[in-house]
């Protein structure tokens, strides 16, 4: 299931993921590394399934494994077009 994780998250999740980047928010679709951002944001929604699972454990696992167990995959952001 694709889904805006977004609308998802939790302000506590999202305030980490914030935490994670070293970005705030608004700058997420500027996020130098794209892979970093949807790493941390299924590695949130995975940890609601497996409160156990380590960010070390989750860097280790394929991306078809970390989406299983977040129970949803999503696109990252996409860079707005210029004005």
């Amino acid at each position: 299931m694709e889904t805006d994780l977004l609308n998802n998250l939790k302000w506590k999740e999202l305030a980490e993921v914030e935490t994670y980047l070293g970005l705030p928010m608004d700058e997420w679709t500027n996020s130098p590394s794209k892979a970093k951002l949807a790493f941390i944001m299924q590695y949130m929604m995975a940890k609601r399934t497996n409160t156990s699972l380590t960010i070390e454990e989750a860097e280790l696992m394929s991306i078809a494994e970390l989406t299983e167990l977040a129970g949803v995959e999503f696109t990252v952001p996409k860079e707005g077009n210029p004005a």
